[in-house]
């Protein structure tokens, strides 16, 4: 499987000490140029704990970086007024490679759809983590809860969607990690 983050998903996984679970991920692990730039460049300059973790990750390989250079991300610029650059490069790539985007923009979200790209946001990864018993359930609503301390957005109804979830879930093979 191919993982292609967007910077939220990134940033906010890093600032509650969930870097691990970039590493659990089964497969490649990219992110665009961009994402690079917003994260870790722009990250660094401001001071940001997180912009380090990320360019760790970079470092040791865990996460690879990829300039997008393909026609999909031309055709996607249409839509530059409702989406950033990093979102519309993470949507190409996942395009481009098949991959699964990891973006929590919703906008972004319902682009991803309608290409018909494999879409999902941090909260998955959480959920994914959980379900391959690398999480307890406990942990992983706390961890949320911190995220969104931090600055992470999440609508009232999606945290109570993802809370449901979280109760109902079962341990699943469907999703691996590199080291179950």
């Amino acid at each position: 499987m191919i993982w292609i983050f967007d910077s939220s998903p990134l940033i906010y996984l890093n600032k509650v000490g969930l870097n691990w679970i970039f590493e659990q991920l089964a497969g490649d692990k990219i992110i665009p140029t961009q994402v690079y730039e917003q994260v870790i460049t722009q990250g660094k300059i401001r001071g940001d704990a997180d912009a380090l973790i990320s360019e760790d990750l970079v470092k040791r390989g865990v996460i690879k970086v990829v300039f997008v250079k393909n026609g999909f991300n031309e055709m996607l610029k249409s839509l530059k007024e409702e989406l950033h650059e990093g979102e519309l490069e993470v949507l190409a790539l996942a395009k481009d490679k098949g991959g699964v985007a990891i973006l929590d923009d919703s906008i972004a979200r319902e682009v991803g759809n309608v290409f018909k790209i494999e879409v999902h946001g941090a909260l998955f990864l959480i959920f994914l983590m959980v379900k391959v018993g690398k999480m307890r359930k406990e942990e992983a609503r706390d961890n949320v809860d911190s995220m969104i301390r931090k600055g992470f957005r999440l609508g009232h109804e999606e945290y109570q969607d993802f809370l449901e979830m979280l109760e109902d879930i079962v341990r699943d093979s469907k999703w691996s990690a590199e080291n179950p």
